[in-house]
């Protein structure tokens, strides 16, 4: 093979929590690793992700008193709205003590030991237990104290720091920065895609591979690698391996206004969707209700910075309010806790406020004139929240905070099974790029670090006994084609992508937000795939750059989420059909809605039928 192909043991596309601690165990198991992240290593959103870690805490291995798996497993079947999967999520709680927080503490990850940095102001001040050896808090959602936090501000920061320390010392991970995967890789896709043309400039289309003469069917739904484009130089490369784990993260950036990371652009569920097979529950996005509005920021940081849900507490009393003169609450018309409320009532009011009255932002009020909070106390309790307003020409203390909701975390994704399985052999998603079953259709507080580092450790362990065997190794490489580009030239106009960029996001913010309708959610369906037909004719036309095949991934993703949307005519959990019905919670009713077939005709590719899994 030549430099162009490159063959590994594993290959592992995204290096968030997931990603890492995925790489990390494999590595551990005496596999070779390639590594691959579109942006440099801890650019992603476990860096952002200021929570904590949920878990029952053990003690001499039975759980601590005042908790229980029961109560943690009725708190994450209540938040997700009768989708969670029950046995999931009791496999989940049982396991995440031993299996999270327990790996994190060998890796030296220093969880709090003292309640020092549990303010007065806090929602949730929990008394300390001298007999148990960590800090432990009680935030929205849980029944008890079960929410670890580091001793620094940024739990995920911490956490990515130490897993990023370990990778480093792998002498068998190598990292491929500034890559990003453009498609998987199966027998059957490597036996259909190769396309000549003649001198005629006709077009012949032919296997790219040596196809064996009998084949099974198995054999064609297995993955065998990727093509993936390396970014500086401008070309694509072939990665072949014997197992790939998707870890690309969610599809924030499907929205005008998210708060993840810019590499958030759905690439994993993407990928899994071309090849033919359906993702799960993508019309659940989780929105963060207060996000700061900057229209005009000068780096990504300033864009997606978040307003502490604590400002708007039961001790604080912060109150969101249309303008910031105002002191009436936008929030207690839908709720009587007013601005107090759960993320996703707020989050739900404050979109239909702006909407009505046409506002692009509202205001969040913590001043003492509001609070009776001294600014003193404010500038303690909130001081990185103050220093960064102030950076940006705020002061929380005597002016209300431009706040707007931001898409946060995808609750759905690509369908695994607890060892992280897809429906492909050899493929594994984890992190946010999956759907477990954990979430149902709105995430448990403080759940998603601890489901990343949960399952990423089961997926390799499983991938190690399964897939990077001697034999199968073996077969690395195999038929594995070099990309062909054709007769696609660099483009010199890229105005199009830019455009396509802010179109889709804007779409999405405006039509398949927050509050939905059938008649806005028809409008976008209809424009967004006007929008793919313009990027499928793009990509056969012009190489590939890191802008364009983003584009190509949100605007796929889009299309999903909008007709999971109009497919559940029923308003649930963090999807919100004001046009239909509430559905009441029935714990017992745990089922799926898998997303309709809408692959579009013009591919020109053989698709397998939907899976029903």
């Amino acid at each position: 093979f030549g430099e162009m192909v490159i063959l590994t043991d594993c290959l592992v596309i995204g290096c968030g929590s997931a990603g890492l601690m995925t790489a990390l165990e494999l590595s551990k198991g005496g596999q070779r690793v390639a590594l691959i992240t579109k942006d440099m290593l801890g650019s992603n959103s476990g860096s952002f992700f200021k929570g904590g870690i949920s878990a029952v805490p053990l003690q001499n291995g039975q759980p601590l008193e005042g908790d229980s798996f029961r109560k943690h497993i009725q708190d994450t079947m209540l938040s997700g709205a009768g989708l969670c999967r029950q046995e999931v999520v009791e496999t989940f709680v049982k396991g995440a003590y031993r299996e999270v927080i327990a790996p994190l503490i060998e890796l030296g990850v220093p969880f709090s030991t003292t309640g020092g940095d549990v303010s007065p102001l806090s929602p949730r001040k929990v008394p300390e237990r001298p007999s148990y050896e960590y800090s432990l808090q009680e935030e929205v959602g849980h029944s008890a104290a079960r929410i670890f936090h580091t001793t620094g501000k940024n739990t995920g920061a911490t956490v990515m720091a130490h897993l990023l320390v370990q990778v480093k010392q792998q002498t068998n991970i190598t990292v491929y920065e500034r890559h990003m995967a453009v498609d998987l890789l199966t027998p059957s896709k490597v036996d259909s895609i190769n396309v000549t043309f003649k001198e005629d400039n006709t077009s012949q289309a032919r296997p790219a591979g040596k196809r064996s003469e009998v084949r099974d069917e198995a054999d064609y739904n297995r993955c065998i690698g990727a093509y993936v484009l390396d970014i500086e130089k401008a070309r694509v490369q072939t990665f072949a391996a014997a197992c790939t784990v998707l870890a690309t993260g969610g599809c924030g950036r499907s929205y005008m206004y998210t708060s993840s990371p810019d590499t958030s652009t759905g690439d994993g569920v993407a990928m899994y969707y071309r090849l033919g097979h359906p993702v799960s529950n993508m019309e659940f996005m989780q929105f963060f209700p207060t996000c700061f509005y900057n229209p005009n920021p000068k780096n990504p940081d300033e864009r997606r910075m978040l307003i502490a849900e604590r400002m708007r507490s039961d001790n604080v009393k912060g109150r969101l309010t249309l303008s910031p003169e105002s002191t009436e609450d936008i929030v207690e018309p839908f709720s009587p806790l007013g601005s107090s409320a759960t993320r996703e009532i707020v989050a739900s009011a404050v979109d239909q406020v702006m909407k009505e009255h046409g506002v692009p932002h509202v205001y969040l009020n913590i001043t003492p004139a509001v609070t009776g909070i001294s600014e003193e106390d404010l500038k303690m309790e909130f001081r990185e929240q103050y220093d960064m307003c102030m950076a940006l020409g705020v002061d929380i203390t005597k002016e209300a905070i431009p706040v707007v909701p931001a898409a946060h975390y995808t609750c759905g994704g690509i369908p695994v099974d607890m060892n992280g399985c897809t429906a492909v052999s050899g493929l594994y998603a984890v992190g946010q790029t999956a759907c477990t079953g954990l979430h149902g259709a709105n995430r448990l507080a403080n759940s998603s670090l601890a489901e990343s580092i949960f399952f990423a450790r089961r997926a390799a362990a499983h991938a190690i006994q399964n897939y990077c065997t001697d034999q199968k190794k073996l077969r690395v490489g195999e038929g594995m084609p070099e990309w062909q580009s054709g007769r696609a030239v660099e483009s010199k106009d890229e105005v199009q992508v830019a455009y396509h960029w802010d179109e889709v996001r804007r779409l999405m913010w405006n039509l398949v937000g927050i509050a939905r309708t059938g008649e806005r959610l028809i409008m976008a369906k209809r424009r967004i795939e006007v929008i793919r037909t313009e990027i499928h004719r793009y990509y056969w036309n012009y190489t590939l750059t890191m802008p364009f095949l983003e584009l190509r991934n949100i605007a796929l993703v889009a299309e999903i989420i909008i007709n999971c949307a109009l497919a559940r005519a029923e308003r649930r959990g963090t999807h919100q059909r004001i046009d239909c019905p509430e559905v009441k919670l029935n714990t017992e009713d745990l089922h799926d809605i898998f997303s309709p077939d809408i692959r579009p005709s013009f591919t020109g590719q053989p698709q397998p039928p939907m899976l029903k899994l």
